[in-house]
């Protein structure tokens, strides 16, 4: 009882300590406070011409930053802010954020800001009326930031730039503001160190080039349809550009000259065709943006006929170079690249990938070739780079190694196989292969030394016969060698079925402590709950987690290792015949052995004792021969040597039947094919063992009529002598 009163304590002092208390009660507007912060948000109570505020009415414990929203506020003018500078003396932060309708801003609203030279201060104006600007608006304040959101939509509006004159402005922010048309009075020069004039379909952008001071640090006029870039020669000290989703289609030269200072440059999402080879020239680009534009090479020709780039000037600074959804064929400028770390070329037309294709891209670690034409790669492609990222995804080639003629030392010709991952083993982290419709071959052993490759992505691959090979190379190994980390495979979209867990067995060495990733609605089968036991799924599908379909499963996959170990699903037998000679000899006729198990008719000779010597006890292969057919059945796997003598008055004939292994692999619940087999055999086991009697009682009688007459004949030829 005591704890539960203690809590209800607890709650009410936490929520009397965040309620709000009426702080200011004006004709014009009403001001609450929160409890304990310096937020305050105070609402315009009826519309009115005076706009004269006593903030030394103002009722508030002192905080070192206050927040302030305005609601409804439609005209500001110097009274608004009447004793603001006297009732707060001292702040290190002040926002005033002014939400619906501003219509008017009165020349020197803001003046009183002025006194707070050491203080973060941010004005933000969110959807305001017909936001019209007085002269000097701003008045000689320091904003850290001024930001204007979501103006008029229905018509032009009309940004007068003499507002921010004397004012010291680090970033001034105004986006989406429909079809803002920029005006001036007279020649300005505004100190805005960043200026940012997106989605807001920017009319007269040279207006607002030739009013900016030359300590503009950062530029973005995304989203405004520009069709070309505005002369910028006299910012000198400018670092960022950002001019992504205009209208603009060619770069001329000397367009960046001067910006020495200039890294990171945007013109992605426009409708570039061609650039200057002279575009560049003289900057120190680190980042370069060129993604979705129409750009069919990277080379122009000069009035010299000479096929030059517009990234040669960038060769030795260029870390990231995006050139995503062009319609390039092919990237040569790249190589040189000395520095440049990550590259994108997802969605061109990339046909093929070269030995020397980033032969000086030393420092490359993150590659993105996606959904373009590759339908070869060289060996040699990535041996200059350190590929920790790579994305092959979606490309048509059909495996990952490659397989050339060469001659060896006596000129002889021989298949040699390569894969262009055999030299980025150390460093590949990442791999993705999705969707590739034509890899109809993965060769499992390419992984073997990627000791620190975290994620395969197969997803959507086909499974082909050869997904599961592993067939080792005789690569030069100078990887790391050690034991594979977490290793996280991705195979959505892939089903998989019992003959994969035998297939993936040989490769198990490679993806030992993996976290597979499999579709939630993958169908429940002995690869699924068998990779439950022995892999990591982070999302094992739905149906493990009904206890009856796992007892089933743990039932059905009892004997898959055993199934795996003799992967066939009926009755077959291996064998080698060792022969003294190379026929049968009966006593009509003579047979030629030309298979390992003949056919023999009916009337062979059939032995009267057969030596045998059996290594598994009581288990007897069993022939049953006709002058068409031969059946061999077993129960167990066997290895039996059986020595077999035939003899005739005209010949002797030995046959040796060596090392016969009969191999049955029998499926999980198979109990109808053992009772198959059963009436099958029985049958053909009594009909031998009668044909065995009939055959050693023939051969016995034949002997003892021959005995018979041999005595004959001695009796008769010793009466004739004896006559004599």
């Amino acid at each position: 009882m005591f704890l539960l009163w203690l809590m209800v304590l607890v709650v009410s002092l936490i929520s009397n300590s965040k309620s709000d208390t009426l702080c200011l009660n004006n004709p014009i507007i009403i001001c609450h406070c929160q409890s304990g912060t310096g937020s305050v948000t105070c609402v315009q109570s009826q519309a009115s011409n005076d706009t004269s505020i006593d903030w030394l009415t103002f009722s508030s414990p002192e905080y070192e930053s206050y927040i302030f929203d305005f609601i409804n506020i439609t005209r500001l003018t110097p009274d608004t802010f009447t004793n603001f500078r006297s009732r707060f003396s001292s702040l290190n932060s002040l926002q005033f954020r002014f939400t619906n309708g501003v219509d008017e801003i009165a020349e020197n609203t803001f003046q009183m800001l002025s006194n707070y030279s050491e203080t973060h201060i941010s004005l933000t104006f969110n959807s305001p009326g017909n936001f019209q600007l007085a002269d000097h608006a701003f008045g000689q304040s320091k904003y850290h930031q001024i930001l204007i959101v979501d103006g008029q939509q229905q018509q032009t509006y009309q940004l007068n730039l003499k507002a921010f004159e004397r004012a010291n402005i680090s970033g001034l922010s105004i986006v989406n503001c429909n079809n803002i048309q920029l005006i001036q009075n007279e020649p300005l020069s505004l100190t805005i160190q960043e200026v940012e004039i997106k989605k807001s379909s920017l009319t007269n952008v040279d207006l607002l080039i030739q009013s900016l001071s030359n300590s503009l640090t950062k530029l973005d006029l995304s989203s405004n349809k520009l069709v070309h870039v505005p002369s910028l020669a006299k910012f000198t000290g400018l670092t960022d550009i950002d001019l992504h989703e205009n209208l603009i289609e060619e770069i001329h030269a000397n367009t960046f000259i001067n910006l020495t200072r200039l890294l990171r440059l945007n013109l992605s999402y426009n409708q570039m065709k061609r650039i200057s080879h002279e575009a560049f020239a003289e900057l120190h680009l680190t980042i370069l943006t060129l993604n979705d534009n129409h750009l069919t090479s990277l080379e122009t020709v000069t009035i010299h006929n000479e096929k030059k780039s517009f990234l040669n000037p960038l060769n030795q600074s260029l870390t990231t170079l995006v050139l995503s959804n062009n319609l390039l064929h092919d990237f040569d400028p790249i190589r040189n690249l000395t520095h440049l770390n990550t590259l994108q070329l997802c969605c061109n037309q990339i046909r093929g990938l070269y030995e020397d294709s980033f032969q000086n891209a030393h420092q490359l670690e993150i590659i993105d070739l996606s959904s373009n034409h590759i339908g070869s790669i060289h060996p040699l492609t990535f041996k200059a780079t350190k590929v920790k990222h790579l994305d092959l995804s979606s490309n048509p080639f059909s495996s990952l190694e490659t397989t050339k003629i060469v001659y060896d030392e006596d000129f002889k010709r021989k298949n040699q196989t390569n894969s262009f991952l055999e030299h980025i083993t150390s460093t590949l982290t990442n791999l993705l292969l999705k969707n590739c419709t034509n890899l109809l071959e993965i060769n499992w052993f390419l992984f073997k030394h990627t000791d620190i490759l975290y994620n395969l992505d197969l997803s959507g691959t086909p499974k082909t016969d050869k997904f599961w090979l592993y067939q080792p190379r005789n690569y030069n190994d100078s990887a790391v060698q050690g034991q594979m980390r977490q290793f996280m495979v991705t195979v959505m979209g892939i089903n998989f079925t019992n003959n994969d867990y035998c297939l993936f067995k040989p490769v198990f060495q490679v993806l030992n402590h993996t976290i597979l990733l499999l579709d939630n609605d993958h169908p429940c089968n002995c690869f699924v709950f068998m990779m439950r036991n022995i892999l990591q799924m982070r999302v094992p599908p739905i149906c493990l987690s009904n206890q009856s379909i796992i007892d089933e499963l743990s039932q059905e996959c009892m004997n898959i290792d055993a199934s795996c170990a003799f992967p066939t699903s009926s009755t077959t037998m291996s064998s080698t015949l060792s022969l003294s000679s190379t026929s049968f000899t009966t006593m009509d006729s003579t047979i030629p052995i030309t298979t390992i198990i003949t056919t023999i008719p009916m009337t062979t000779t059939i032995p009267t004792t057969i030596p045998t010597t059996t290594t598994s006890p009581t288990t007897i292969p069993t022939t049953t021969t006709s002058p068409a057919t031969t059946t061999t059945t077993s129960m167990t796997a066997t290895t039996t040597k059986v020595t077999t003598t035939t003899k005739t008055e005209e010949s002797t004939t030995s046959v040796a039947l060596t090392t016969i292994v009969t191999t049955l692999g029998a499926a999980p619940k198979d109990d109808g094919k053992w009772k198959t087999i059963l009436a099958i055999m029985i049958p053909l086991t009594v009909i031998i063992v009668v044909l065995s009697s009939a055959g050693i009682y023939i051969v016995q009688k034949r002997k003892k009529n021959r005995s018979k007459e041999a005595i004959e004949l001695r009796g008769g030829l010793t009466n004739i002598f004896a006559n004599k």
